[in-house]
This record gives structure tokens, sequence and C-alpha cells, in this order.
């Protein structure tokens, strides 16, 4: 295999491995998972086998919001519309649009045998039969429905599958007479099928399958889980059935026509562009489902591709439309589920197959009309766009495989690709089968594998990339002192942006010192500490926390930072304090060498303590001068005042004052 170029889109979305940010991480696109989270542009997509070009697509568009219903007759093909009610006809190459009814969608068609159709309405209850000219008349109008989603023809009879009301007509084509032919416990009847014998019916709320055996004769064959039925094939006595859950086909009644849909104007999407999996249109599940004649109903597959519209059996392998991404499902009989194609728009909506297979697609969001070639496309897989959390260098690049793999990047800062990117450029080779990106460093790469010779596979794609290492984040060092214990509390707030594992130093130094002094003998791991401030003398000092990302990217890469808490003080000296009795007051002065003076207590005789005044009116000093005037009885006789100082650090000093003759 040979290397060329690459591209890939959205992070995340894969397998990815992660590791901090000196540590190279890995993008990996190892499987059919994997895959489908990129653009499959030209390609398809086996569950083991990778991908690989598909058909070449022939678009044409259709003014319309969606194709919800196709009809082959002979060498027409003609196309049931909605909001807008269109009609177009697909004859010799030509698209005309033939008729524009009175209501928001065509929701089913049925030859008339003559060149024309009838057409089932959603809103109206009406069938009309519209000629070749796209003369338009109402064939029959329903009694107590709204929606005509089913039409089949037999002999002289025209079926209607209903809702709501589950209910299915049966219209002579002669008389224009419709009655009720059965009645069914659903609210909506979504698929008709003729299976040789009786008429079968896929129905919604609940999903059923029904065999009606005559009019009247109404027996169910299977139910499902999820909400609807939406189509039914055959292959001989077997019948499968494709089974959404979620979002339904019956809201579609509901919908108004949008001035901005897609299909007016450029594409929906362009080839290579982006489409996130956020922005599918359809969200809910899809199967298919099969009813063997012993009756045993198994189910065939499950979409990875959202809910499905249409079933159709070609060989061994069962096709179906899914609604998200612009795919077509391909199921079989060892279990293995293949997406292909991937075109603009998001939902393909009908599915026509021939005897090779896949033959025309029928799309939604906007209308479009696939004509599938038989020709090898230019297969390109797009990436979404892979974002990481900070700048990263981009590595090696693996692209496993056959045949010849062009491989380029682009990368950027934004979360989608614009003029800011750098330009598509292609891998340096290392060796066969790898190379190295030259995009520059960003927060964002996408990649992009063409499969460039005839034969080659993509079957496994690996991304390397280192982030550029940040620094930690500490936000606030807290610094407390606990007086009654005597000790200092340290907590401090710290993260980190890349997830590495930090470590802290804890230092101190007196205030306006130079040298900072540890107070471990190794990385601290907590984010709190408890001082018991013993072997420092009294003074002012300050604490110095370090976070460094140390443990997780080694001595060459890792980053620190360091804040520097509030001062606090270490002060275990008692405050001292003088006094003399004139009168009967008390002046003195209280002080200390490193905290403030907070109060003076004057106790006389052991009765309660008076609080001193501070002659300056505030204590806030080292050294605070006060005074007190003694109760009268304190001015008789002899007395022994008790002076008590207290100091900011919780210290006290006494002084024992004999007062008297």
């Amino acid at each position: 295999m040979t290397l060329r170029t690459l591209m890939i889109p959205l992070a995340g979305l894969l397998l990815a491995t992660t590791a901090h940010a000196s540590q190279p991480s890995l993008w990996q696109f190892a499987d059919d998972a994997d895959f489908r989270r990129g653009n499959l542009d030209g390609l398809a997509l086996h569950p083991t086998l990778g991908l690989t070009a598909a058909p070449k697509l022939t678009r044409r568009e259709i003014d319309a919001e969606f194709i919800h219903c196709w009809l082959r007759d002979g060498p027409r093909l003609w196309l049931g519309t909605g909001l807008n009610g269109k009609l177009f006809r697909i004859e010799n190459g030509i698209l005309s649009e033939v008729a524009h009814v009175d209501a928001p969608l065509i929701a089913s068609l049925a030859s008339d045998g003559r060149g024309g159709v009838y057409a089932g309405l959603v809103g109206t209850g009406e069938i009309v039969h519209i000629d070749p000219n796209g003369k338009k008349e109402t064939f029959v109008k329903l009694t107590d429905v709204q929606h005509v989603w089913a039409l089949h023809v037999r002999g002289q009879v025209l079926y209607a599958g209903t809702g709501p009301g589950g209910k299915i007509f049966a219209v002579d084509l002669l008389t224009k007479t419709a009655k009720v032919y059965a009645e069914t416990t659903a609210d909506h009847v979504l698929a008709l099928l003729w299976d040789g014998e009786a008429l079968l019916a896929g129905t919604s709320d609940p999903p059923l399958l029904l065999r009606i055996d005559g009019e009247k004769s109404v027996r169910a064959l299977a139910s499902f889980p999820g909400v609807e039925v939406r189509s039914l094939a055959r292959n001989g006595k077997t019948v499968y059935a494709v089974v959404n859950g979620g979002q339904t086909a019956v809201p579609l009644a509901t919908l108004k026509p949008t001035p901005d849909r897609p299909g007016t104007g450029t594409a929906a999407k362009a080839p290579g562009a982006n489409k996130s999996t956020k922005d599918a249109a359809a969200k809910g599940k899809g199967a298919v489902w099969k009813r063997t004649p012993d009756g045993i109903v198994s189910r065939v597959l499950i979409s990875p591709e959202g809910m499905l519209s249409e079933v159709a059996i070609v060989g061994k392998q069962v096709v179906a439309g899914a609604a998200r991404g612009g795919r077509v499902v391909l199921g079989d009989e060892l279990g293995d589920v293949q997406s292909l194609f991937d075109v603009k728009e998001e939902e393909i909506l009908g599915v026509e197959v021939g005897a090779k297979g896949v033959q025309t697609l029928f799309t939604g969001k906007s209308a479009a009309v696939y004509l599938v070639g038989e020709q090898p496309a230019e297969a390109m897989f797009t990436t979404d766009v892979l974002q990481e959390t900070g700048s990263a260098q981009w590595g090696r690049i693996d692209a496993l495989g056959d045949g010849v793999l062009e491989v380029e990047t682009r990368s950027g800062f934004s979360e989608l690709p614009n003029d800011t990117w750098s330009p598509w450029q292609p891998l340096r080779a290392l060796d066969g089968q790898s190379g190295q990106c030259q995009s520059p460093p960003a927060i964002a790469l996408q990649v992009r594998v063409k499969l460039a010779s005839p034969g080659a596979r993509l079957q496994e794609l690996k991304i390397f990339r280192q982030v550029a290492n940040r620094a930690p984040v500490l936000t606030k060092i807290d610094c407390t002192l606990n007086k009654a214990k005597g000790t200092v509390s340290l907590a401090w707030t710290a993260e980190d942006v890349d997830n590495d594992t930090l470590g802290f130093v804890v230092q101190y130094r007196p205030r306006g010192g130079s040298q900072w002094l540890m107070l471990h003998d190794r990385l601290y791991d907590k984010k709190t500490m408890e001082l018991s401030p013993t072997d420092m003398p009294d003074g002012w000092y300050e604490l110095r926390v370090e976070a460094t990302d140390l443990p997780s990217n080694g001595p060459r890469n890792a980053k620190a930072v360091a804040r520097i808490s509030k001062p606090f003080v270490v002060d275990r000296g008692r405050p001292e304090v003088t006094a003399e009795v004139k009168g009967r007051t008390v002046h003195g002065v209280a002080t200390d060498a490193i905290s403030r003076i907070t109060r003076v207590d004057i106790s006389v005789d052991g009765e309660p303590a008076l609080l001193a005044a501070a002659v300056d009116g505030v204590y806030d000093q080292l050294s605070e001068a006060f005074e007190l005037e003694l109760p009268e009885s304190a001015a008789k006789g002899s007395h022994t005042l008790l002076l008590q100082v207290t100091d900011d650090a919780g210290n006290t000093g006494a002084l024992r004052l004999p007062v008297g003759p």
C-alpha cells in the first residue's frame, strides 16, 4: 500500500485513549462504528472489511422538501413529495412536475394501468386520480379519516391504508365507491403488501403485522417493539418489516413547509463537508424483522444509522434506507450490517432495487433522486473534527488497508473548519503505511483519506497527538490561626486542566525574609496542612504553596505555579502590664512585642471582671494605655485588683495590684 494523503473531523466520538499532557494520545478508527461517524463520500462500509469504493451516484434535485413515496410504472418513475403536495415524473431521463394537489403531502401512489396514478393524500382523506397529462380529480373521499398512507391495486379494487382509526378501505375502481374492508386495533395503517394469497398490513400505534384474508377478516401475524411498521417486503413466503421506535412517520401530517429548505439553491451539504450526529434529523431506532412461513418472528438487523424508511430484498441481502446520515443499510444472513453511500441529504426515504442491487435512492432534507451507476465513485473518507482540550502537537498517522491511500490533514482553533484553518497538507512519508502530520499545532484536526486506486481499502486509521502541557491553577490559599490550639490551619484550592496528578511544596519564611524553608521532606499530595509552629521564634511569617504536575509529566515537561499566603503570627509570649490607682481610677499600660492588645479586664477582690477602656478609644496597638473607674466600694479599706491583659494571639498576662492604706 502506498501512503499519500489523509483527512479527519470530530474528536470524542471514536475510540480514543486518554493520557496526561506529556504522554501521546491516540484517536483510532478501528471498526464500522468509528467510521460511521465520519463522512463516507462514495464509500461502502463493511463491519469487518472496512471502507471500499461504492458505485457512482448521479443526483437529480427535486423542487420539494422530501420524497415520501415513489412508484415505478414501466419506463416512468413517479414521485410523491411534501410538504407542498407535488407529483413529479421521470421518464426517458426527463424530470417534470406533473401536478400539485391541495394537501401538504402525497403519502402513497398506485398505478391506474393507463399511464396515470392514484395518489393518497395526507390531511384530507382523499384519493385523487392524476392522468399522464397532469389532469387531476378527486377519485374518492374516504369518510372519518384524514390520511391515506398506503395504496395497493388488486384487480378492480384499490385498497387504502388510512389513519387515524387504522382502517383499510376497498375502493371499486369502476364505480368509485369505497367501503371499510377491514378495521384494526391500531391508529394508522402505513403499509400494504400482497403476499400471493392475502393482503398484509403494517400498522402504527401499536406496530403490528396483520393478515386480511377477506372482508372484515383480520388476523395478527406479529407484534413488534417500537412505534411503527413503516414498510413491508417479501421474499417468497417470508415477510420483512421495517420497525421504527421514537419519532414516527405519522407526525409528517402536521409539518409545515419551511421557506429556507435545503433543496432551494445550494445543496444541504457539500462533498466532504462536516456532518455531526447531533444534527441528524431522525433520532429513533430502526430495525428489520422477518416472519417465516412457520410463524417464527426474528430480528434481522438493528440499523446503526437510526430509523429506517423502506425495506427491499436483493438475493440474500436486506436493503433499507436510513433516516440518519444519508446512508443505505444492508444486512446479510451472517448478521453483518453494512452502510452504503453518504449522500448530501441526511435522510434516505426510499430505495429502489433491481436484480443487481440498489438502483435508485429517494431523499428528504431536501428532495433528490440518486441514480446508482455501475462504475465506482471517487471515494473519500472524511473524519469529523477531532478536538482536544488544549493546543496539541500532531504526530504520526497510520492508514492501514490496501491499495493507494492519499492522506491529508488540516488544523485550526474553531469548532468547524473555516478560513482561519490551515490548508490541506499531505503527510510527510515515514514508511509504506505511515506519515507525519504537517499541520500546525492547534486544538482541532481534520483528516481525509482518498481511496485512490482500484480495489483500495481503508481498514484502520490511527492519529497520534500530544497536548501541550499547561500549568496547574492555584486559586487561593486560606491561612487560619487556631488560638485555642495554638496551631495554624492551611488550605488551598488547585486544579489541572489536563487532569494531571498534582503534588505540592509548602514552605515558610519570616515576613520580609529572602529564604524559604521547607515544611516537609517530600512532594506533598494533600490540599490541607495543620502547622504547630513550636520551632518558629515569635514573629510574623508567610507561607508559600507551589502546585506542580510533576507526578504526571516528569522533570522535563512539568509546570508549576505558586502563591504566597497572607502573613500570620507566631506569638507565644505573654503581654506585660503596669498600673497604678489614683483615687478611684486605675491607670495603666499594656504592651506586647508581637501582637496587638485586644482587651484589659480588671477584677476587684475576685468579683466579676470589668473591661477597662482604651485611652485612645480602640485596642489596636502593641502598646495601649487604659483606665477604669473602680466602684465606690473600692474607695474604702484594702482591696486586691487582678488585671488580665489579652493579645491578638490569645496570650494573657496578669498583674495583682493591692489598693488601700
